[in-house]
């Protein structure tokens, strides 16, 4: 049983969640008297390994970042036999938690978002790639910050967790009451359902699923079971938000249009453009253009009606 015991500097409190993992552990560092959520390693990962080479890469590369909307996350650690990766441990709420109370106001849902984009952008810039971003990978803190946690543990080799033997707890995977069985799994972009590895315009697809979330105050694909929320994903065509909450501005609807396409190439390209069009929304501009063109736009009635006259569409 860890929790009781001091392992190195670290004295460990409780069992803790960490956005979608459950086997870290809330410790106190005694000697700088600042609390650490930690998560055990079997041993520590090899560089032969591919996927443990790429994780140490991943995790160094990470280490370097210095953000204030991304959860820290340290070099690993080894105390008295045991291999540590500590981590910022957040006070507040997850993101899930803040869906299920209710509708967020549009000035929040904006606010949220904006931090949300820096913090993709610096991950995205760096080389990395969430992959697993959920609505409990996004925590608000007191004063409204937003922090991106775990972003480079979806490289981490499952096989390289520790989970505690003397603690049956350890090996619970039951999500907080109030939230689908599969949100973990309900993010996914649809190339991602496909089987087809995730780049940063799959993060924005699962941020723009957060967001609409957020602007609707309920969760958006929650299928009974891995099939049926697969074809969700792949086959719901979500209304334009202001169908559906017309207090929204059309603009913010845009966006999350632009945000959750099915196609790829019909997303944000990136996070620099998703945070010029949050901006101008931040600054009051009516957002009647997005700060891109999809690869297959639309065809509106008046660009119908231009592809008879050879004008082009504005």
């Amino acid at each position: 049983m860890l929790i009781g015991k001091q392992i190195g500097p670290y004295r460990i409190l409780s069992r803790d969640r960490l956005a979608d993992r459950r086997c870290f552990y809330k410790a106190t560092h005694i000697e700088r008297r600042e609390t650490a959520a930690l998560l055990f390693l079997k041993r520590p990962p090899r560089q032969e390994d591919p996927a443990e080479s790429q994780f140490l890469q991943k995790l160094a590369l990470y280490a370097t970042l210095d953000h204030s909307n991304l959860a820290r996350i340290f070099p690993i650690e080894a105390h008295e036999g045991l291999h540590v990766l500590p981590m910022e441990f957040m006070h507040g709420t997850t993101l899930a938690e803040r869906i299920g109370a209710g509708p967020c106001d549009f000035d929040q849902a904006l606010q949220t978002a904006i931090q949300a984009a820096r913090a993709l952008l610096e991950v995205h810039e760096n080389g990395l790639v969430h992959g697993r971003l959920t609505s409990r990978s996004l925590f608000l803190q007191e004063g409204d910050q937003v922090k991106l946690l775990d972003a480079v543990l979806p490289y981490l080799p499952l096989n390289l967790v520790l989970h505690d033997p003397e603690d049956p707890e350890s090996q619970d995977t039951d999500l907080p009451a109030g939230q689908p069985p599969l949100l973990h799994l309900s993010y996914r972009a649809p190339e991602q359902v496909r089987g087809q590895p995730g780049d940063a315009r799959s993060d924005l697809f699962s941020l723009g699923a957060v967001l609409y979330e957020l602007s609707l105050g309920e969760f958006l694909f929650t299928g009974e079971d891995g099939a049926a929320l697969d074809r969700q994903i792949q086959d719901r065509e979500l209304p334009r938000l202001i169908s559906v909450r017309p207090q929204a501005s059309p603009g913010w609807s845009r966006l999350l249009g632009a945000l959750l396409q099915k196609d790829p190439a019909d997303r944000y390209p990136s996070a620099y453009e998703l945070l010029s069009d949050l901006e101008k929304l931040n600054y009051g501009f009516s957002l009647d253009k997005l700060a891109f063109r999809p690869a297959n736009p639309r065809l509106t009635r008046r660009g119908f009606f231009r592809s008879f006259t050879g004008d082009p569409e504005e």
